[in-house]
């Protein structure tokens, strides 16, 4: 008789409730019983004869009512992975599935130490799927639904079961779907500060923070103030200037052609938790491995894992951006700094990281930064003797901003020319402007500029 034993980490989170646990074994159809049960464990015996089994593991998640909207509950992670009885009873094989070219990626499967007779299957459960409770409990969901196109990337709202942030976003574009390489770029972009949530069926949860970056401009001159590629007059708010206008994340990576997904930590008001640590590698990898298990990504392919990782950031985000670099200065590839706070303190580090490989990508905007982003391009091509494609510094001064230098800045202050030389509001453009680039919703934004240089 062959025993085995099922476990899973972080049992007992609120997002991987015992209640919601159900792992069976079944044999020739029929379930067998379970030898002993506790928090994150499952035991089995499997009888002598039997030739082959299933693992089916589904964990699901229920909240009580909050606000307007009722009790739910969801699965967020369904596995299931068939295995031979191999060595006259006493070992398990897992058997390849077709779509991973392999056994399941979130199992792991081994023989258990000096026990004889004995397997050991582990089912990752760091990450998990809770898109449907974002999109019911978040303020502005139905916006995004509404402005978000077919052919754009996919969202998926991301439970983290291994502490903070607990809340991840993924972009997922179609250029994913059949990487031309198992080698999944993986960019991670830290906002500003949001709101404080400590659940995932908290009231204060609101996307409007994260359509501002995901969304592109709507092409409606009726469309709300901050649907628009333009700066408008605020009614709400004194008539004053509205400036969070879309970035177009979404668009811009699609276009780009890049097959590199987007991870949004979404910080609990400016914590970030593990994103900023030396553990970001293997979070992006984890966040990954689930997207691809539910063949979000890496369609049909085999041996799926994380490639080249950058990280960005805008504004206050720059951050906790320059921080994730600092702990990862060996791992991050690209950095994509969109007039992101800390660069002068940061910049001998940015260096001293961008000169240590040959692989190395920076890209920065500049409103409040335009000096201290110049000075490190400036740095850096001195110490090379020479210019240097992977770094820029862009608008390269002040003079970027002025009329006639670039169309859609002239664009975008239509109706407030005498902002022009406003340091803030040239901290705006930093996130959706672009280069010399024709207005309009479909502008070639910086991060299409950026993706589309990358080495993803």
């Amino acid at each position: 008789m062959l025993k085995l034993r099922v476990t899973w980490p972080n049992a007992g989170h609120a997002l991987l409730p015992e209640s919601g646990a159900d792992v069976r074994l079944v044999a020739g159809g029929t379930p067998l019983p379970l030898v002993s049960k506790s928090p994150g464990v499952r035991e089995f015996d499997i009888p002598s004869g039997t030739t082959r089994v299933v693992l089916k593991a589904t964990f699901t998640a229920s909240f009580g009512a909050v606000g307007s909207v009722g009790a739910m509950s969801h699965p967020v992670l369904q596995v299931e992975q068939p295995y031979d009885v191999v060595a006259g009873g006493t070992a398990l094989d897992a058997v390849n599935i077709p779509a991973f070219v392999k056994s399941h990626p979130l199992v792991d499967t081994k023989v258990m130490a000096n026990v004889n007779g004995a397997a050991l299957v582990q089912i990752r459960t760091e990450f998990v799927n809770i898109t449907p409770f974002w999109m019911a409990y978040a303020a502005f969901a139905s916006e995004y639904t509404t402005d978000h196109q077919p052919g754009d990337p996919e969202l998926v709202a991301l439970g983290y079961t291994g502490g903070k942030p607990l809340i991840w976003f993924a972009t997922v574009p179609a250029a994913c779907a059949a990487p031309p390489s198992p080698r999944v770029g993986c960019l991670v972009f830290f906002r500003p500060k949001s709101y404080a949530y400590t659940r995932v069926d908290d009231p204060h949860h609101d996307m409007f923070g994260l359509n501002r970056y995901l969304l592109k401009p709507v092409d409606d001159p009726h469309a709300d103030v901050w649907r628009r590629d333009v700066f408008r007059p605020d009614p709400s708010d004194g008539n004053r200037p509205y400036v969070w206008l879309r970035a177009g994340f979404e668009d811009a990576l699609s276009r780009s052609g890049k097959p590199v997904m987007i991870l949004h930590p979404w910080p609990s008001d400016s914590d970030f938790g593990a994103a900023i640590g030396a553990s970001l590698p293997a979070l992006a990898g984890g966040a990954l491995r689930l997207l691809w298990a539910e063949q979000r990504l890496g369609k049909n392919r085999g041996a799926i894992q994380l490639g080249r990782l950058g990280v960005a950031g805008y504004s206050a985000g720059g951050l906790s951006m320059w921080a994730a670099l600092a702990s990862n200065r060996q791992r991050v590839s690209e950095v994509y700094a969109f007039d992101a706070r800390g660069a002068p303190s940061s910049a001998g580090a940015a260096i001293q990281w961008f000169n240590s490989r040959n692989d190395t990508v920076l890209r920065m905007t500049g409103g409040y930064q335009l000096t201290a982003n110049e000075g490190i391009r400036i740095s850096i091509e001195k110490l090379a003797r020479g210019p240097v494609s992977r770094v820029t510094a862009t608008p390269p001064n002040r003079k970027a901003y002025d009329a006639g230098s670039n169309p859609l800045w002239d664009h975008v202050i239509t109706a407030y020319p005498h902002l022009r030389g406003r340091v803030d509001f040239w901290h705006q453009f930093a996130v959706f402007g672009g280069y010399i680039a024709v207005p309009g919703p479909f502008a070639v934004t910086f991060l299409q500029r950026f993706l589309q240089d990358s080495l993803f």
